[in-house]
């Protein structure tokens, strides 16, 4: 299921919403795997920066903002890539976008980050809608036990998530037609996009798991030091439970010391 959902996202991320953001020049990244440059135009910036995750990323702005040149995506492009192999690529793979985009996002936000800017700078609005706005869904997972306990049914909560998770699918539905009607130019990959109709169903999932990923790296960002290779899903859940038996073991002492002071 997760390659079918990346595929999914890939469609609508290359397709609808980068060509929106090219034909406004506010294309936010050229992702490194499907970039081509000018040689005289590349020449001319910092090259990538070794500083940054985010290379592609910082490449993009580089062009745009310090050389003031154009960035656009090519919509007729052909392009192929390997898919995730496995929930712990993902993992690392959000990880290291996340931590990306916030590396550049702060490089180029001095000073153009107070919320006035937020109609006339797209990067003020990018982060907002691509970073306040989308973790409400995970406030959601414990808003419930909350409002279990403070009476509500069951079957209201219940009823609620299912209202809200309808609400997520229908965009992906809307998103879905916007695609398919933009690949008519290139029937059999149409064909098989309009196959994969049912992703929109456990898209919500895949982007509710990709939420809590991100907030990872946001956290990994703030305390860890930046580095290609990120830790895996594997690594993180021993580093995290050591921590608990460290913090258990300490809870436990401070317990005995107490007892012995009666």
């Amino acid at each position: 299921m997760g390659p079918k959902n990346e595929y999914y996202e890939y469609a609508q991320a290359f397709l609808s919403g980068r060509t929106i953001e090219s034909s406004k020049d506010q294309l936010f990244t050229m992702s490194g795997a499907f970039s081509a440059f000018r040689r005289e135009v590349l020449m001319e910036t910092f090259l990538y920066d070794i500083d940054s995750i985010g290379e592609d990323t910082d490449m993009t702005f580089q062009i745009r903002t310090r050389l003031g040149k154009k960035v656009v995506i090519c919509a007729d492009a052909i392009f192929y890539v390997e898919p995730i192999s496995g929930f712990s690529e993902l993992y690392t793979q959000r990880q290291r976008w996340q931590r990306g985009e916030l590396e550049v996002t702060e490089n180029y936000m001095t000073q153009s980050s107070s919320l006035k800017r937020f109609f006339n700078n797209f990067l003020v609005r990018r982060m907002i809608i691509d970073h306040t706005f989308v973790f409400p869904r995970m406030i959601w997972t414990f808003a419930s036990i909350v409002l279990i306990a403070f009476g509500y049914s069951t079957l209201v909560v219940g009823m609620s998530y299912l209202l809200i998770y309808s609400l997520y699918v229908f965009v992906a539905l809307i998103n879905f037609a916007s695609v398919a009607i933009l690949l008519r130019k290139y029937p059999s990959e149409q064909h098989y996009y309009l196959h994969l109709w049912w992703v929109t169903l456990t898209l919500p999932v895949y982007q509710f798991v990709n939420s809590w990923i991100r907030l990872v790296g946001i956290i990994n960002a703030m305390t860890t030091k930046a580095t290609w290779r990120m830790r895996g899903i594997n690594e993180e859940t021993s580093r995290l439970m050591a921590v608990l038996r460290d913090d258990g073991k300490t809870l436990r002492e401070q317990y005995r010391r107490r007892r012995k002071g009666k």
